[in-house]
C-alpha cells in the first residue's frame, strides 16, 4: 500500500507538470482549436457594407469576396449595400446602419473633429476624383473656372484643397448642387462638375466630347482614393470579425486583379447580377483605369502610410479646412492588424517564463523530496541503533515511549535516553507503516 502511494504521488506530479506545461506552451494551439470550431459551426455573423456610390466596377473586390465563397468562408453573412444621391456611407456606419463602409481621404477630417472612425485600408491608392470641363469652353487652366459654374460633389475635400492651393476660393465659383449625372457639362448646363476618371470620361468620349481633366496630383495633392473604415466601438468589440471581414476583402481584391480572366469574370458578374446601369464596354474601361490608381502590381491592395495620412490631414490644415492646431492620432485612426500578432507575442513570452518558473518549481520540489525520502538500508539502521540502548535498559522501545508520556520528571540523564527514543521510535513506525 505504501509503495502505491509513492507512485500515485509521482503519477500526479508527473501529470501536473505536463497539463501546465500544454497549457502554457501552447495555448496558440488550443485557440486555433476553439476558430476551428467556430468556423466549422453553422453559425454566421452578419454585417453590412455601405458603398459610396451605386453598383459598379468601382467596388468589385468585394463582389468577388461575396461570389467566391472568400466571405462565407470566414463566418461571415455580408450584406452589400449601395449609396443613392441621397445616402452617405459615413454617416450610416457612425449612425449603425452599417458595420463597415466605403469612404474617401475626407474620413481623416471627421476623426480630427471627433468621430470615431478607423481606417483599414485603402483600396485606391491615387484618388480618382478630378474636374471636367469641355475643351471648346476656353478653360485652359484651373485659374479660367474662376467666376465660372460649377458642380461639386459632397466628400469632395480634395478638390476644395486643390483649388485653394491655386488661390481659389469657393465663394469665387458658381456652385450648383450635384447632379450625380455628367449631363449637365454635356449640354452645358455647367462648365465644370467633379467626376472619376475611372467613369465619366467614357461617357465624353463616347459622344466625341473632347474634354479637360484638372487633377489635385498636378499640384502636388496626392491623397488616398476609396477607403474602407469602420468604428471605433465597433473594432474593440468585434475585432475578430472586422480582422476576418477585411482579410476576406482583401482577398476579393486580389483575386479580382490577379489577371485579365479574374477581371473579365468580375465585370461580367456585376453585369448579371449587381446593375446593367453600366454597359460590359463600360465596365472594362472602368477597370482599366482603375488598375492605374490602385496599382495592384506594384502596391500591396489595402496598404497605408501612417506618413501620408499624416501628410493628408497636414495638407487640409494647411489649406484650412481643419484648424491649424489639428493633431492626427495615427494609432487611433489607423488599423494596425500586427497589433494581435504583437499581442500573440507576448502572451507566448509571458506563458514561456511562467513555463520556466513552474519548472524550476517542480525540479525543486523534486529535488527536495528525493533529498529527504530516507532509504531502506538507513531505516534498519536506525531501528538497530534505536532498540540497542533500549533493550540494554531492559525496556521495550514502545515502553520506553510510554515512560516518557507518563513519567515527564524522570532524571535528566534518563530523560535524554528516553526522549532519544522517543524520536527512534517515531522512525521505526514510519518504517513499519511503509
Amino acid at each position: 500500500m505504501g509503495k502505491l502511494t509513492k507512485i500515485n504521488g509521482s503519477r500526479f506530479l508527473i501529470i501536473l507538470f505536463l497539463a501546465l506545461a500544454c497549457v502554457v506552451c501552447f495555448p496558440g494551439y488550443f485557440a486555433l482549436g476553439r476558430e476551428q470550431i467556430k468556423e466549422t459551426s453553422t453559425h454566421m455573423d452578419e454585417i453590412t457594407l455601405k458603398l459610396k456610390w451605386k453598383h459598379q466596377f468601382q467596388f468589385a473586390g468585394y463582389y468577388a469576396a461575396q461570389e467566391k465563397g472568400f466571405y462565407r468562408k470566414a463566418g461571415l453573412r455580408v450584406k452589400i449595400e449601395e449609396s443613392s444621391d441621397w445616402t452617405d456611407s459615413t454617416k450610416s456606419v457612425l449612425n449603425g446602419q452599417a458595420e463597415f463602409g466605403v469612404g474617401t481621404s475626407d474620413l481623416v477630417i471627421d476623426h480630427i473633429k471627433g468621430e470615431p472612425i478607423v481606417v483599414l485600408a485603402a483600396i485606391f491608392q491615387h484618388s480618382p476624383l478630378v474636374l471636367l470641363t469641355k475643351q471648346n469652353k476656353g478653360i485652359n487652366n484651373i485659374h479660367n473656372l474662376v467666376g465660372k459654374k460649377a458642380m461639386i460633389e459632397p466628400h469632395a475635400d480634395s478638390l476644395f484643397a486643390y483649388l485653394k492651393n491655386e488661390g481659389i476660393s469657393k465663394e469665387q465659383l458658381v456652385l450648383y448642387p450635384h447632379s450625380f449625372d455628367i449631363t449637365p457639362l454635356i449640354k452645358d448646363k455647367v462648365d465644370a462638375i467633379s467626376a472619376y476618371t475611372t467613369d465619366e470620361p467614357y461617357i465624353l468620349e463616347k459622344n466625341k466630347i473632347q474634354y479637360n481633366i484638372f487633377s489635385p496630383r498636378s499640384a502636388g495633392i496626392d491623397f488616398y482614393g476609396d477607403t474602407l473604415f469602420t468604428t471605433e466601438q465597433y473594432l474593440r468589440e468585434h475585432s475578430d470579425i472586422s480582422r476576418k471581414f477585411l482579410e476576406a476583402s482583401l482577398q476579393g481584391w486580389k483575386y479580382t486583379f490577379k489577371n485579365n480572366k479574374n477581371t473579365q469574370e468580375i465585370i461580367n458578374l456585376i453585369y448579371k447580377k449587381y446593375s446593367k446601369r453600366h454597359t460590359l464596354e463600360h465596365l472594362n474601361y472602368e477597370s482599366k483605369k482603375m488598375r492605374l490608381d490602385i496599382m495592384p502590381d506594384i502596391v500591396e491592395i489595402g496598404y497605408m502610410y501612417p506618413g501620408r495620412w499624416q501628410g493628408i490631414a497636414e495638407t487640409y490644415a494647411t489649406l484650412g479646412i481643419i484648424p491649424q492646431n489639428s493633431s492626427l492620432d495615427i494609432g487611433r485612426f489607423i488599423y494596425d492588424k500586427r497589433d494581435k500578432d504583437r499581442l500573440q507575442i507576448n502572451s507566448l513570452l509571458i506563458g514561456l517564463v511562467f513555463v520556466v518558473v513552474i519548472l524550476v518549481f517542480i525540479g525543486l520540489c523534486g529535488f527536495f523530496i528525493l533529498l529527504t525520502r530516507p532509504n531502506k538500508r538507513t531505516f534498519e539502521k536506525s531501528e538497530a541503533m534505536a532498540e540497542s540502548p533500549i533493550l540494554s535498559l531492559g525496556i521495550s522501545p514502545h515502553k520506553a515511549y510510554s515512560v516518557v508520556e507518563t513519567d515527564p520528571f524522570q532524571t535528566s540523564s534518563k530523560r535524554k535516553i528516553y526522549t532519544c527514543c522517543e524520536k527512534f521510535v517515531n522512525i521505526i513506525k514510519y518504517i513499519r507503516l511503509k
